[in-house]
């Protein structure tokens, strides 16, 4: 039997292996399917709310939904920029952009919002968030800043933001900036945090309080013994 592994990456696909290594495993190697909820329903309509706004044009209302109301100034000045919405890039093990589909593409990175500024040379990332801040948010800005230099080999700078439209909060506080010079370093980061997963043969399962949320868990008849 063939050696079974992880063969390619992306934020949420780490964060799973993150939590545990075992669940990523039946995710992303067997391909077992989890069931939606109704957070991930309601964040998928909201962001589907805010592409619509973005790229409607011409007479199009100048009224947000209610839902994204907390940053509809933004929203028009981005729909004024034509901003891109629900882009995907990916890239293979030698940084190169490839298909998303590709055999060889190796990361994934979706972007609900980018806007590219000439007179700055800048691009603007933005991930539009429902529910809480969260602390290991702010990571996915660094892969952000990744993809983009990638995907942008003009880009000077990448402005990456996390608008969280629940609570009308924007993070971090004062804008990060990233430089092009910076693109070594979020490479090296970036390897060094998916090496273990992605050499991974094992998969060895981390039991503890959220086993009983899982799907694949004993409670919910799944595979796992926990």
């Amino acid at each position: 039997m063939a050696v079974q592994k992880i063969e390619a990456w992306s934020f949420s696909r780490l964060q799973d292996y993150r939590k545990c290594a075992l669940f990523a495993k039946y995710k992303h190697v067997d391909k077992l399917k989890e069931p939606g909820n109704a957070a991930m329903d309601r964040g998928s309509a909201i962001g589907k709310m805010v592409e619509d706004f973005i790229k409607v044009s011409g007479n199009a209302s100048r009224k947000p939904a209610s839902e994204i109301a907390a940053f509809g100034a933004e929203f028009l000045e981005l729909r004024k920029r034509k901003a891109s919405c629900e882009d995907q890039w990916a890239f293979d093990k030698e940084w190169n952009e490839v298909d998303w589909f590709a055999k060889d593409a190796w990361l994934r990175v979706k972007t609900d919002i980018y806007s590219f500024d000439l007179a700055s040379n800048t691009l603007l990332v933005v991930d539009v968030k429902t529910g809480k801040v969260r602390e290991e948010h702010l990571e996915q800005l660094k892969l952000y800043a990744l993809g983009a230099f990638l995907k942008f080999p003009t880009a000077a700078f990448v402005d990456v933001r996390l608008w969280y439209l629940d609570g009308g909060i924007e993070v971090p506080a004062e804008p990060k900036v990233y430089s092009r010079a910076e693109l070594p370093a979020l490479k090296v980061y970036w390897l060094k945090e998916t090496k273990g997963m992605l050499a991974d043969t094992r998969f060895a399962p981390k039991p503890g309080y959220g086993c009983k949320y899982c799907f694949f868990s004993k409670a919910k008849q799944g595979p796992c013994q926990y």
